[in-house]
């Protein structure tokens, strides 16, 4: 892990306590899902959480190329022996730290499901370094279900109020429902018009998942159609400092992050 201040390795010790590790998921691909996980981690970062944004797509990763910062090293050096799994983590901002992914690494592609479980429990074992970790699951169910089931404290559902979109996040309710069946899933509503907008598409993805799994979710909000995020998402280096002012960012820290309902940051100091 590097250290803003020194820009060295920083191996200070676990905050103490279980951090909350939110994995965020969509079902369906451009969504927003990403966008959504680094504006959701910049917002609890400035409330004074320790965040890790850690990138669940293992060989897609692209929150790096989000957030336009180039990786420290890559993941396929872990298995090499080449590097540690906290000196893949690299300072993005004050409280935010990203463990950036992999992208078309052949190393990784070849690992049978043992090794790759070995390896996710590797990079797991920084977690408890943070307060909160947002994992950005990769696509698929599979991947979704890998990722839950790495320490995940609950999941966080992006979708947006189109059919296909909530079908597909149904989907996800549902595999998660036989995977882990306790696992509390939250379920936020992105580029909705309004608030009514996002409320009635939360409404029809909590109907279905009632009726047919006889199991409820919860809604974090509705996240604005907002044209800053788009000029944003096309200029990655200021990217976190178009989104400070957006009303997606604002919905995020008004809205979503006080229903999360988080402990507080009392285990950052360290």
């Amino acid at each position: 892990m590097f250290d803003a201040s020194t820009g060295g390795p920083d191996r200070r010790p676990p905050t103490g306590g279980e951090p909350e590790v939110l994995i965020i998921a969509s079902g369906k691909g451009g969504v927003g899902k990403s966008v959504l996980s680094v504006t959701l981690g910049a917002q609890l970062a400035a409330n004074g959480h320790r965040v890790l944004l850690f990138d669940a797509d293992h060989n897609l990763g692209n929150l790096h190329v989000v957030l336009g910062v180039q990786p420290v090293a890559r993941r396929e050096a872990l298995l090499q022996g080449a590097a540690e799994p906290a000196d893949l983590i690299q300072p993005i901002a004050p409280n935010l730290y990203l463990l950036a992914g992999d992208s078309g690494s052949d190393a990784y592609d070849a690992l049978d499901a043992l090794a790759r479980a070995r390896l996710n429990y590797s990079m797991s074992a920084l977690y408890d370094r943070f307060d909160v970790v947002i994992a950005d699951a990769g696509a698929g169910l599979e991947s979704v279900a890998g990722d839950a089931a790495m320490r995940g404290t609950r999941l966080v559902l992006v979708t947006v109020p189109e059919p296909a979109a909530l079908t597909d996040a149904y989907a996800v309710i549902k595999l998660m429902h036989q995977r882990r069946p306790e696992l509390p899933v939250d379920v936020i509503v992105n580029r909705a018009l309004d608030e009514a907008d996002g409320h009635a598409a939360y409404a029809k993805l909590a109907a279905a998942s009632e009726r047919f799994l006889r199991r409820g979710v919860r809604y974090l909000g509705a996240v604005p159609e907002d044209e800053t995020v788009r000029r944003a998402v096309r200029n990655p280096q200021r990217l976190l400092a178009m989104l400070a002012d957006s009303a997606a960012a604002r919905a995020v820290h008004d809205i979503v992050v006080p229903r999360l309902d988080l402990p507080s940051t009392a285990r950052s100091a360290v």
